[in-house]
């Protein structure tokens, strides 16, 4: 098992005591529930993870409706295997939706998104089976492992990994802790066949709806339509994926194979780019989707969410330092980026204290909002 301690991942500290508990009937399996970059499981990208959980802590502290005393979660797993010490053994998680839940399972999340990164890596599942196993042993769990959306009105831990729960929350060579296989996605021919929600609407092969038709003709409209034999209608299917990998590639993103950042799967900054808005129940402004976690901003990378940093930047008047005639958003994050990002947080009270020009999750939301 590879255990990242609070300590050893930079725990800020609990704003109040935890509560004990000696035992639970189990564990608990969640994911984030928004947006990760897929980016966060590349080989190269397991010194971003520590920081990714600094970020998840910080929302929850900073989330006075729920209240949190500290990060949420018991443990957290990273695309990579890592577990990382959240709440720790011995301690009511504040996950699982209420009091009464919470004191009967520990909650352990997976680094996973609704969008972006949906399908747990091996590694991720190795993890996962060492986490429960981890509150087994030091913290009294019990042999229960379920997803969040038992016993609360939640889409949590997303269908890829709520299916692995239910046939077992095995590892994938089939061992501990309990009986069942792991469910592969499938696809075809190098052709992503997965879906992903965005607010309340699903997008990728096999999805329906008007809001399938409207993405197949701004694909046409935008010029990416090349794959359609007869046209775009309401049902996304393989044609819809190639067309929208080409238009992901047009905005900087890289990698086509199930499951990489051009898949021809939407994720929110993608789909807002081509449409101007993001269709379904809660439709967000372009400026506040779900921060995408530090690892998107690394001096001399790309990654398209820097392009939304950019709108933001330009919006609020941040743009001086520029190497052409104005400064123009794009997917790399320079040092014409990281000066405009330090004069905001320098301007910003909350901010100046910390204006290194590398944007946390509050520079993103004051930025954008």
């Amino acid at each position: 098992m590879k255990l990242v301690t609070r300590a050893g991942w930079g725990a800020a500290p609990s704003r109040y005591d935890l509560a004990y508990i000696a035992s639970t009937h189990g564990t608990k399996i969640h994911y984030e529930g928004a947006y990760v970059p897929k980016s966060l499981a590349a080989p190269g990208a397991h010194g971003s993870c520590a920081g990714h959980v600094r970020d998840i802590q910080a929302s929850h502290l900073a989330n006075r409706v729920e209240n949190y005393s500290d990060i949420a979660y018991s443990a957290m797993v990273c695309p990579h295997g890592t577990v990382y010490e959240g709440r720790g053994l011995h301690r009511q998680t504040g996950a699982n939706g209420d009091q009464l839940l919470n004191r009967a399972h520990y909650a352990v999340c997976a680094m996973l998104g609704n969008s972006g990164l949906v399908v747990p890596t091996d590694a991720m599942l190795d993890g996962l089976v060492d986490a429960i196993g981890w509150l087994r042993n030091g913290g009294g769990a019990g042999k229960e492992v379920l997803g969040h959306r038992d016993g609360y009105a939640t889409a949590c831990p997303g269908d890829p990994l709520y299916a692995w729960v239910q046939a077992g929350a095995k590892r994938p060579d089939g061992t501990a802790p309990q009986g069942g296989t792991s469910t592969p996605v499938p696809s075809s021919g190098g052709i992503a066949r997965y879906q992903v929600v965005i607010n309340g609407l699903s997008y990728g092969y096999g999805a329906q709806g008007p809001h399938v038709a409207e993405v197949g003709k701004a694909l046409v409209k935008a010029g990416y339509g090349k794959h359609y034999q007869v046209g775009p209608d309401e049902n996304w299917t393989d044609a819809d994926t190639k067309n929208f990998s080409d238009f992901q590639r047009s905005l900087g993103f890289t990698g086509t194979a199930p499951h990489q950042d051009a898949d021809g799967v939407p994720g929110p900054v993608s789909l807002q780019r081509l449409l101007g808005h993001l269709p379904g129940k809660t439709v967000k402004a372009y400026g506040m989707l779900p921060f995408p976690g530090r690892s998107a901003f690394v001096l001399g990378k790309s990654n398209p969410a820097v392009v939304t940093l950019d709108n933001g930047l330009i919006r609020k008047g941040y743009a001086r330092h520029h190497a052409g005639a104005k400064y123009q958003p794009g997917s790399l994050f320079t040092t014409y980026t990281r000066d405009n990002v330090r004069d905001f947080q320098r301007a910003t009270p909350a901010l100046a204290g910390d204006a290194d020009g590398y944007p946390g999750p509050l520079t993103w939301q004051l930025l954008l909002s």
